[in-house]
């Protein structure tokens, strides 16, 4: 399929217009240039660090006043004691670093000279390849990043004997702290230590000529007169390993033994083995469809200019799930701000895992788009971030359980950074620990639920039970906190960020204690526990609707100081959380909607993953055009070259950023579109577009542990297979449809107007129109 891939007729003139490849620990971009190519290199673990620890002991013992200042509205004053005693010392985290760039010098290959250029990186393969014709020889390159023999591969090839002469060396930039040499004629090391404290690295490059002669030159390697040349890249560090050097060189050596037809075959079948359990198209018009024939920069450049591309809609939420398989995998990290592309010693946000929305929405598609195990890389962050957030909880607050704040990094730290407003939102931890919870229900497996998330969640649960405190009005109060990340203005037009109890963190205390009490029932364990949360639960304040008939973000009505901001905090409960629903609470999904219309309408439908949020909450109230129109406004405003989704220039920095969660939330709000399954129901093409009238999904995950295919035909449903892999029930709406499955009876009951089918695990159910009507 043309959707499943980018191509170019030029080499990337910046970073942002090279093309990715990873395999979870190792990532690469591929620039593509003739004479001088680079590949940057990226490896998960190369992070700074701070001393051992960041606990504040001063926080503690100041956090009554503060809780005090609040209650009697006295913010100013509460934010100047909270920047001053509950941050963690320092008030900042480490940096995700990049490795290097991986430079290839061509001896006579220049750029004026190449003809029929093209670049690409095939999604279904995850090859990125260069090919070229200089006179009358064809040149080919093609990387990838094998997680099987984890390392990143460069094979280069000419059809003409002994075409290939050229050198290799690291060039690792703003940095001093390293060192590269060759070890060998066809070994190069580069070797050094993120910062003074942070981690150690070794980087090796095995050089497997075809053909030719290989030497050591200065810090180069050079091959001469191949016929064909495989680079291999391995990087170690002591954060895995304590003899890191070893590790790498017995990587690369083992994949050198090996033929790279083998290689490259292994690394398809690895690849594809998460891409290909889901796919979706679309039947494009005559035009669209000639659009393919345009490079993708053409392409996007053509949205710019007012164009509609539903080809690229879909390209791009294809991209979104390579990404992720490419960036969090089975025992790796999660996916940091950048996921695991990073070109700089000194990154924007310094590319952490930001916990108040970005990580979370990293991971929105992995459920419904087939790539849970994507997901495990950041349950295992969760279990070390218990480890720390259960010190910061008791120094910082007097607490049990654990806390994060708003950013956390590869040491888990969890206490507070940075200032009071942004950086005191102790509700990281309980909103990831949700993602657990959801992972659970799309695949049902009492023992993941008793050995993983029942105890996260109840760590976290435990933690604000004992912050909260109640109020004259028998109210429980959350704080100090923010909405992140925005504020309300004061008397005199300031900044106040600092309160207690904002809709979001009621909703995600409620979310939580809500799962928690299910939890305890379905294990049978902790009654008393359970019934303690129900007490609770009713005391939380409820999602309000404000004067103006939009959602309240905190608990008095106010002037927002920023009535258009990026974040739509107090519309959790509405996506990704499923407290608002039209079908349930339609009041509050009508004040959710108009909450939304407000932040547009005063220019908060920002670029990168805010305007992907909000393309999720339209998809979430049904609003299929609404969504589509983002969708469009995304690629145009938020989308550089290489398709990655740029975040705008904020304070000081004058540039646009990448930021991998804009990329993954379109995926995710593609996948609402078409599928959704929460507050108890499946729901089919809940928000298609007019625009895309004809299509079929496949490999799409609901709720209940059901896999889901679907086939449209002018915006009506002709077709639908659900897989049911856990034998719970299915609710689903079924009005002029049959229902039918091939090995088992249909056992089907209908309850306020849905159908309940009682299925069996294994069993396939298949939903066409009642042709008889």
């Amino acid at each position: 399929m043309d959707d499943l891939s980018l191509w170019y007729d030029k080499p990337a003139p910046k970073w942002l217009a090279a093309l990715p490849v990873g395999n979870g620990r190792m990532g690469a971009m591929v620039f593509g240039r003739v004479r001088k190519e680079w590949i940057q290199l990226n490896e998960e673990t190369l992070w700074t660090r701070n001393r051992e620890s960041r606990l504040n002991p001063h926080a503690r013992e100041n956090l009554p006043a503060i809780q005090g200042l609040l209650m009697e509205g006295k913010v100013r004053e509460a934010q100047f004691l909270a920047e001053n005693t509950m941050f963690g010392t320092p008030p900042s985290l480490t940096t995700y670093e990049t490795l290097s760039n991986l430079v290839l010098l061509f001896a006579d290959q220049y750029d004026e000279d190449a003809r029929d250029y093209r670049r690409d990186l095939d999604l279904s393969t995850g090859i990125a390849t260069v090919r070229f014709r200089i006179g009358t020889t064809t040149f080919t390159r093609e990387i990838f990043a094998s997680g099987p023999d984890e390392a990143v591969i460069i094979r280069l090839t000419a059809d003409r004997p002994a075409a290939l002469t050229f050198s290799t060396a690291f060039w690792r930039r703003y940095d001093n702290n390293y060192r590269s040499f060759p070890v060998a004629d066809d070994l190069l090391s580069l070797t050094g230590q993120c910062g003074v404290q942070g981690v150690r690295y070794e980087t090796l490059v095995k050089v497997v000529p075809e053909g030719g002669s290989t030497a050591a030159t200065g810090d180069h390697i050079v091959i001469t007169d191949a016929d064909a040349v495989t680079l291999i890249v391995h990087c170690a560090s002591d954060f895995r390993h304590a003899d890191f050097g070893a590790v790498a060189l017995a990587v690369v050596e083992k994949a050198a033994a090996r033929p790279y037809d083998d290689l490259r075959a292994d690394h398809v079948v690895d690849h594809r083995s998460r891409m290909d359990r889901f796919s979706l198209s679309i039947n494009l018009s005559p035009e669209q469809l000639a659009l393919r024939a345009l490079p993708t920069d053409s392409r996007i450049q053509r949205m710019r200019s007012g164009g509609e591309d539903n080809g690229l809609v879909l390209t791009m939420a294809h991209y979104g799930r390579y990404l992720l398989q490419a960036a969090s995998r089975p025992g790796t990290l999660p996916t940091t701000l950048q996921g695991i592309w990073n070109d700089t010693v000194a990154p924007a946000w310094d590319s952490k895992f930001t916990i108040n929305i970005n990580e979370q929405m990293h991971y929105w598609p992995a459920e419904t788009t087939n790539l849970a195990d994507s997901h495990v890389a950041l349950f295992d962050l969760i279990d070390r971030m218990r480890v720390h957030g259960a010190e910061v909880a008791r120094v910082h607050y007097g607490a049990r359980g654990f806390v994060a704040h708003h950013n956390t990094d590869i040491w888990a730290d969890c206490a507070p950074l940075d200032n009071a407003f942004c950086g005191l939102w102790p509700l990281g931890a309980a909103w990831l620990v949700l993602h657990l919870w959801d992972h659970y229900q799309f695949a049902p497996d009492p023992d993941f639920l008793r050995d993983r998330v029942y105890p996260a969640m109840k760590d976290a649960a435990q933690f604000l039970i004992d912050l909260m405190f109640e109020d004259d009005q028998g109210r429980l109060m959350i704080g100090p906190t923010i909405s992140p990340e925005n504020a309300l203005k004061g008397p005199a037009g300031e900044r106040l960020a600092l309160c207690l109890s904002p809709t979001m963190d009621v909703q995600i205390t409620r979310a939580l204690f809500s799962h928690l009490i299910v939890a305890c029932e379905i294990l049978e364990i902790d009654t008393d526990f359970a019934d303690h949360l129900k007490t609770l639960l009713p005391k939380l304040p409820p999602t309000r609707i404000d004067s103006n008939g939009r959602i309240a973000e905190w608990l008095e009505d106010g002037d927002e100081y920023e009535p258009g901001h990026r974040h739509n905090s107090h519309l959790f409960g509405l996506y990704p959380d499923d407290q608002i629903t039209p079908e349930a609470t339609p009041e509050l999904a009508l004040a959710a909607r108009r909450s939304l219309e407000w932040r547009i309408a005063n220019g908060g439908a920002g670029p990168c993953w805010s305007r992907a949020w909000i393309c999720g909450l339209w998809a979430r109230l049904g609003d299929g055009a609404e969504m589509l129109t983002h969708l469009n406004a995304f690629i145009r405003e938020s989308t550089d070259l290489n398709m990655f989704s740029m975040h705008p220039p904020q304070g000081s920095n004058p540039n646009y950023v990448f930021q991998l969660d804009g990329n993954l939330g379109f995926t995710a709000a593609v996948a609402e579109a078409l599928l959704q399954s929460q507050a108890g129901r499946v729901k089919l093409l809940p928000a298609l577009p007019a625009a895309w009238p004809t299509g079929r999904v496949t490999g799409l995950r609901a709720r209940g542990g059901f896999e889901v295919s679907i086939e449209w035909h002018e915006c009506k449903l002709v077709d639908a297979t659900i897989l049911s892999r856990s034998g719970l029930p299915l609710r689903i709406e079924t009005s002029g449809m049959v229902i039918t499955c091939d090995t088992q009876d249909v056992h089907a009951r209908t309850e306020n107007g849905e159908t309940v089918i009682n299925t069996i695990a294994g069993a396939v159910y298949r939903l066409r129109p009642d042709q008889s009507r």
